[in-house]
């Protein structure tokens, strides 16, 4: 009877024990659990002792000013070997894949390059940097740099409704990621909603005893819409479209594709906004044109994710239609003018107030599509360079947003298996006739260096060439 009474308590007073115990470390966040020691304190048990070690975490080291120089010679060798490869695809190193596929040709190609130590600032070698040349996506850096320092990283773009009588507005300002339904914050795309926006405004509508409105569509922000003329003759439709200031996804067709667009986006937006209201009980009728009047009141709005957010994704995907978007939007505000244009102006404004020549970016667009488009490897260099190593803090996000060679964006499958690989941050190009990259790549030292690479006027069906030999010269850097 006594042996039975006994081990029930020994077995309770252990239970005990042991709660004080686990709630002891649930309170200073060591086991899971409720509680938490945070603004107050508890009387700790006698005899119950915690030691926590200590784990010292090194800070990020960012540039490494102390690692061995990059010397010219070494670069003037990756960059004969470079301009070699791309005019004839032989490699003076050793056959590789692209040379196994074809023998040595004659692909008439131009190559140009720069290469900057991140450090120092000078430029250690070079080939051709000072030739106009084209640069494809790699202009993306331009855009990305001028929205950057027109408008600022933190700038977001409002869709808005506004309302004048029985009329309603739906004004767009440059928000192309617009959800069709509610907002996620925490995303990029569809951080703003159109179901959001309509269900705000209906209550508004509501408020004011109004069940039915007629909409209206105003896109008149971004003032010419009709696309560049050397983009028809490309016949490249399916990765361009008119520059919009609203659309549902970027005014993709298809959610599951990145190519590929409605036939009118803005209207295909404003269309969604008018069957979001009908939900919320607001007839519409037939979507119109028109713009806002002066005395319409707003009613309603939603914001776009961050602008360096925003940046983020067209540099890392190379979004065409989001870097016409930056440079569109930049215009507006700079007053060039809301059309190619003046987004070219503002890009010469902005390059010329960071003291680089200007005069040298003489695209006729932001993304790079144009086939006409040139610039000076040296300007693309040297504006990567300030982002890398300026002063200027608002172009910051421009280097955390190229992709990075074997991990993400349009460089995840390239350097493989690689040197170069997880060591390059860089913007790619590619045209029927150009391929280009710029960003920044580490040596095998720990030095590290700014580049642009442009090769171009290359005979059809060498673009394989060019980019191996692109690829090759990069991989080289991050060997030295």
């Amino acid at each position: 009877m006594r042996k039975s009474v006994l081990l029930p308590l020994i077995l309770l007073l252990g239970l005990l024990l042991g709660g004080v115990g686990y709630g002891v470390m649930d309170a200073y966040n060591l086991v899971p659990g409720v509680l938490t020691l945070e603004n107050r304190s508890v009387d700790l048990p006698e005899g119950v002792q915690l030691e926590v070690a200590e784990t010292a975490v090194a800070a990020p080291k960012g540039i490494d000013k102390s690692a061995r120089e990059v010397t010219s010679t070494q670069v003037q060798n990756l960059l004969a070997e470079l301009e070699k490869q791309a005019q004839s695809g032989a490699s003076s190193g050793g056959q590789n894949e692209q040379n196994i596929e074809q023998p040595p040709v004659n692909t008439g190609a131009r190559v140009g390059a720069v290469v900057i130590d991140t450090v120092s600032g000078k430029t250690v070698a070079q080939l051709n940097g000072e030739q106009a040349m084209t640069p494809a996506s790699s202009s993306k850096v331009v855009a990305a740099a001028t929205a950057l320092h027109t408008l600022g990283p933190q700038y977001r773009f409002t869709t808005s409704a506004h309302l004048a009588g029985e009329k309603l507005y739906l004004r767009g300002n440059g928000d192309q990621l617009l959800s069709s339904g509610a907002g996620d914050s925490a995303a990029i795309t569809g951080h703003a909603g159109l179901g959001d926006l309509a269900a705000e405004t209906a209550n508004k509508l509501k408020q004011k005893k109004l069940t039915s409105v007629r909409l209206f569509l105003d896109e008149t922000v971004f003032g010419e819409q009709a696309e560049l003329p050397n983009w028809v003759e490309q016949a490249n439709t399916q990765y361009e479209t008119k520059p919009v200031p609203l659309a549902i996804r970027n005014g993709l067709a298809h959610p599951e594709l990145t190519y590929g667009y409605v036939e009118d986006p803005a209207l295909a937006a404003a269309q969604e906004f008018a069957a979001r209201l009908k939900e919320q009980g607001i007839e519409v009728g037939e979507v119109a044109r028109a713009e806002t009047p002066k005395g319409a009141a707003k009613v309603a709005q939603v914001k776009s994710a961050t602008l360096h957010e925003v940046t983020h994704d067209t540099l890392k995907e190379s979004n065409n239609m989001l870097a016409e978007v930056l440079c569109r939007a930049s215009a507006v505000k700079a007053g060039t003018g809301a059309n190619f244009p003046g987004e070219i102006k503002v890009a010469q404004k902005v390059l010329g107030e960071m003291k680089l020549e200007g005069a040298d970016f003489q695209n006729q667009d932001c993304s790079g599509l144009s086939t006409e488009n040139k610039i000076k490897p040296e300007l693309l260099a040297s504006l990567t360079q300030r982002a890398a190593h300026g002063g200027d803090q608002q172009l910051r996000p421009l280097v955390s947003s190229l992709p990075v060679g074997a991990l993400d964006g349009t460089l995840h499958d390239r350097y493989l298996g690689k040197t170069a690989a997880g060591n390059v941050r860089a913007k790619t190009g590619s045209l029927q006739a150009a391929r280009s990259l710029t960003g920044l790549v580490t040596t095998k030292s720990g030095r590290t260096l700014t580049f642009c690479v442009i090769v171009d006027s290359f005979k059809e069906g060498s673009g394989g060439i060019a980019l191996t030999a692109i690829d090759n010269f990069v991989d080289g850097l991050a060997g030295l």
